[in-house]
C-alpha cells in the first residue's frame, strides 16, 4: 500500500487543487500530505490518517498502516487519528469485491480506490475500441 501513498502524495504535488478544501467559498491548498488509509476495523471501515506522508519511507507507511489495522481490529484508535485527511486511499479488493463505490470524506476532494485485477477467459475474437 505504501507505494500507492507515495504515487498518490506525487499526485497531489502536481496537482494542488485535489489536495484542496472549499471553505467558506474559498479554494484553501493544504502544503501538508495527510493521506487516509481505509482499513478494516472490528464492525466495518476506519479511515485513520497517515500524517505528513511526503515525509515517510515505504517502510514508515506499511509500519503505520499494520499498526492502524491492528488497533482498528481491536478498537483502539483514537478519535484525532481519524480527523484531518487532505485524501483518502481505499482498498474494496480486500473484500473480494471487483467494483466498489468509494465515499469522499469531507472536505476532501478525493479518493483512490484500488480494486483488484482478475484473469478472465479471451475468445480471440474481442476488439478493443
Amino acid at each position: 500500500m505504501s507505494f500507492f501513498v507515495k504515487a498518490v502524495v506525487q499526485a497531489l504535488k502536481e496537482i494542488p487543487e485535489l489536495n484542496a478544501e472549499i471553505r467558506e467559498g474559498h479554494i484553501v491548498y493544504h502544503r501538508y500530505y495527510d493521506i487516509g488509509i481505509a482499513v478494516g476495523g472490528g464492525e466495518g471501515l476506519v479511515v485513520p490518517v497517515v500524517r505528513d506522508a511526503d515525509r515517510l519511507s515505504f517502510a514508515e507507511i506499511e509500519q503505520k498502516i499494520a499498526d492502524f489495522a491492528e488497533r482498528a481490529r481491536t478498537k483502539k484508535l483514537r478519535p484525532e487519528e481519524l480527523m484531518g485527511g487532505t485524501f483518502t486511499i481505499t482498498n474494496g479488493g480486500i473484500y473480494g469485491s471487483l467494483n466498489s463505490t468509494p465515499l469522499l470524506n469531507p472536505p476532501q476532494v478525493g479518493i483512490l480506490a484500488c480494486t483488484p485485477s482478475r484473469s478472465a477467459p479471451w475468445s480471440g475474437t474481442a476488439r478493443w475500441s
